[in-house]
């Protein structure tokens, strides 16, 4: 493979500036900041690479073949199911561009695509195709997706092996998010769904919203969208701040379209970094986002240099009752990807709840939690190992047993009618329904026998 140099961008400061250079070898990855961009004091790559810190310093990442865990997260994973990639593959295949290896791939992905995305780095071949990017705020017309896309759209979802040329000739390239479940990154009007979508704002308007459209695989997650909705009610209700999200429908398959929370109220990016970006950043155990615990995020949580979190008691609150929750609600998708911190170093706290669907609805997603939490599994000569598990995680965040059992009651109580509302789910087969249910109860029950004890 030939060295990659990779042009590093941003607009978390309002105006589009170049923060740096990414240099990249067979042996490893190198981030240099721009001495001009150190001097203006914005949000840097990541919360742990502040540039006042790094100015001076060539950021390395030795792994063969990998990135910066940063820059990973704006790469579609290399998976065959992954619609992103497939339709990014596509992209790239339109503009004469064929990678060679796995690699090679995540490379063109990263200069052809790696902008636009979450978040507030902006990835470019070099600092022509960024200005040239900057230059135009055009997010084109709002098109009838019904009348563009049709079956073409539904079999591509259902089988993921079609061409993506209708959505591009439509669109044009959208960024992506990451997933097997397809999701673009689009914009619809002001006033909600309603059938027409554009490219993402790159500036605020006042005529159109920037969402996360998830389409529903119903072969494989009937009734998906329908239970990510239940889910972010649920978490609404329990005091969670959470996007607003619209039904949707596209090429007769279910949809939803949620509000992006990364955008301030100018359309400037906010700086936002997954639990998995910063525990990796430090971490060699730390290559997966189902790797490690949930309990090492307490010690991001109490980093004192650089400082990170502004309140570190709430911060530690909002972990353990996502955990809660999810054990409640039956998600047993919580890994470090699905938390993530938003705002500047020393102003970060967690973000807006995304992605809080019960997986566990689904026979082959049906474990307790993605990542492991309180040395749960570990327990013996204990009545209930989960239990054991939930005060460990408590104490490993700094809280007391009373905290734990104010949260759980609380929660208790959001979740009190949780079963009902499932069972009135139509588009969640029956089977799926008495699953999530009996899973709910389950938990119930055994954080009741915790609070009470």
């Amino acid at each position: 493979m030939q060295d990659v140099q990779l042009s590093i961008w941003t607009r978390a400061g309002g105006q589009a500036v170049k923060m740096g250079s990414l240099y990249v070898t067979d042996t490893e990855a190198r981030f240099s900041y721009a001495q001009e961009f150190v001097d203006r004091h914005i949000p840097g790559l990541s919360l742990v690479y502040p540039p006042p810190l790094f100015a001076e310093t060539t950021i390395v990442h030795h792994q063969s073949g990998s990135l910066h865990p940063r820059f990973r997260a704006l790469i579609p994973p290399a998976d065959e199911q992954n619609f992103q990639r497939k339709l990014m593959l596509a992209f790239l295949r339109e503009k004469g561009v064929e990678p060679g290896s796995g690699f090679e791939a995540d490379l063109a992905l990263l200069a052809q695509t790696g902008h636009g995305g979450i978040g507030h780095i902006d990835v470019f071949a070099d600092d022509e195709a960024a200005q040239h990017w900057y230059a135009s705020d055009d997010s084109g017309p709002l098109v009838p997706i019904g009348d563009r896309f049709g079956f073409s759209l539904k079999d591509m979802i259902s089988w993921l092996d079609a061409d993506a040329r209708f959505i591009l000739e439509s669109l044009g390239p959208t960024p992506s998010v990451g997933g097997a479940i397809p999701k673009l990154l689009v914009a619809i009007p002001a006033e909600g769904w309603d059938g027409r979508i554009s490219l993402p704002n790159r500036t605020a308007r006042d005529d159109r919203i920037d969402v996360v459209l998830k389409i529903e695989r119903t072969q494989a997650y009937p009734g998906l969208a329908a239970l990510e909705a239940l889910a972010l009610d649920i978490h609404r209700e329990a005091g969670f701040e959470t996007p607003r999200y619209w039904h949707a429908e596209v090429g007769g398959l279910p949809a939803l379209a949620v509000e992006r929370f990364d955008r301030d109220a100018d359309g400037a990016p906010l700086p936002m970094e997954s639990l998995y970006s910063l525990l990796a950043s430090g971490a060699k155990d730390i290559v997966r986002h189902t790797d490690g615990s949930l309990d090492r995020i307490g010690k991001v949580i109490d980093l004192a240099d650089p400082l990170l979190v502004a309140d570190k008691k709430a911060a530690r609150i909002h972990l353990l009752e996502r955990v809660l929750l999810a054990l409640l609600t039956g998600n047993g998708d919580l890994h470090l990807e699905n938390l993530s911190l938003i705002g500047a170093m020393g102003e970060a706290h967690f973000s807006p709840v995304y992605d809080p669907t019960p997986m566990r609805a689904y026979s082959m997603h049906n474990m307790v939690c993605a990542v492991p939490f309180g040395e749960y599994g570990e327990h013996t000569g204990v009545d209930d190992p989960l239990q054991a598990a939930c005060v460990q995680f408590a104490q490993n965040l700094g809280l007391r047993r009373t905290d734990l059992g104010a949260c759980i009651e609380r929660l208790l109580a959001v979740t009190r009618d949780y079963g009902e509302r499932v069972d009135a789910l139509d588009a969640l087969p029956a089977e799926n329904r008495e699953r999530l249910v009996t899973i709910h109860r389950d938990m119930q029950t055994r954080l009741q026998r915790l609070a009470g004890s």
